[in-house]
C-alpha cells in the first residue's frame, strides 16, 4: 500500500508539472530549438552547437520507463530541465530526474553550461560550442566537450569506480565510464532563421552509449513535443532503460 502511495504522489506530481507546461504553452513566443536529455540546448541525449536565445528560458520534461528487475515491474524516470541564456551565445541550466521507485533516493541534480566560441569560416560547421554537465553526486562522472556544427568529443572525469556518466559507455571491466567518447547529433530539415508554423525535425544522435532516433514536433510559438527510440545502454545494471523518450518544452 505504501509503494502504491508513493507511485500515485509521483504520478501526481508529474501532472502538475504537465499543467504547468500547458499553462507555458498559452504564453511561450519564441522559436527554441529544444533541451536534450540532460539538460543543454541539443538532440535527443546530445548537445548541439546552439544556445538557448538570450535572456530567454528553455524548459523541458522527459519521461522513460525502465524495468525493475527484482520484480519485473516497470519503473518510471521522468528528467525536468530548465536552461537559461543571461547574454548572448552563453546557456546555464540545471536539471533533476525522479524515479518513481527510489523514493528519497532520486538521481541528484546536474547542473550545466554551454559557451558559443568565435566561428571559424561560414556555415553550419563554422559554429563551436564548449560546454559542460556536472553530478552534484560525489560518485558520479563530470562531463566537458567539444562540439563542431553537431560533431564533438566528451571527456568524463572525476566520480569513483561504480559511478555514472551522462555520455559515454560504462566499462564494466574497469567498473567505471570511458573517459573520452564522441558526440555526434543531426538534424533534419535544417532550421531556417525566422520560419514560422508547426515544424517536424527528425533526429539521429550518439551519445558515445546509444544511438536514438528521434522526432520533434515545434512551434514557432515556443512550444514543442517529441518521441525517441533508443539502442540499448551499457549502463543496463543501473537502469534497464526501456527504448522510447517522450518530452515536451517550451520557450519564454
Amino acid at each position: 500500500m505504501q509503494k502504491k502511495n508513493q507511485h500515485f504522489r509521483h504520478l501526481k506530481h508529474v501532472n502538475l508539472l504537465l499543467a504547468a507546461f500547458f499553462i507555458l504553452f498559452s504564453t511561450a513566443a519564441a522559436q527554441c530549438a529544444g533541451l536534450s536529455y540532460q539538460g543543454p540546448t541539443g538532440f535527443i541525449m546530445t548537445p548541439s552547437h546552439l544556445t538557448v536565445p538570450e535572456k530567454q528560458v528553455d524548459m523541458a520534461i522527459h519521461t522513460r520507463m525502465y524495468n525493475v528487475s527484482k520484480d519485473s515491474k516497470d519503473g518510471m524516470l521522468t528528467s525536468m530541465a530548465l536552461t537559461f541564456s543571461p547574454f548572448r551565445n552563453a546557456e546555464f541550466g540545471l536539471q533533476k530526474t525522479i524515479d518513481s521507485e527510489a523514493n528519497a533516493h532520486d538521481p541528484d541534480p546536474t547542473v550545466n553550461f554551454k559557451i558559443l566560441l568565435p566561428p571559424i569560416g561560414e556555415g553550419e560547421f563554422s559554429q563551436i560550442a564548449f560546454g559542460g554537465v556536472f553530478d552534484a553526486n560525489p560518485n558520479n562522472y563530470h562531463t566537458l566537450y567539444l562540439s563542431v556544427g553537431g560533431l564533438g568529443v566528451g571527456w568524463n572525469f572525476g566520480g569513483n569506480p561504480g559511478g555514472m556518466a551522462n555520455y559515454g559507455k560504462f566499462k564494466k571491466s574497469s567498473d567505471k565510464p570511458e573517459s573520452v567518447m564522441l558526440l555526434i547529433g543531426a538534424e533534419l530539415p535544417e532550421r531556417v532563421a525566422g520560419e514560422r508554423g508547426y515544424k517536424s525535425r527528425y533526429y539521429l544522435d550518439y551519445n558515445g552509449d546509444v544511438f536514438s532516433l528521434g522526432w520533434r514536433y515545434s512551434s514557432h510559438r515556443g512550444f514543442w513535443a517529441e518521441a525517441a527510440v533508443q539502442s540499448k545502454t551499457s549502463y543496463d545494471d543501473f537502469y534497464d532503460y526501456k527504448p522510447f523518450i517522450l518530452g515536451l518544452g517550451a520557450n519564454f
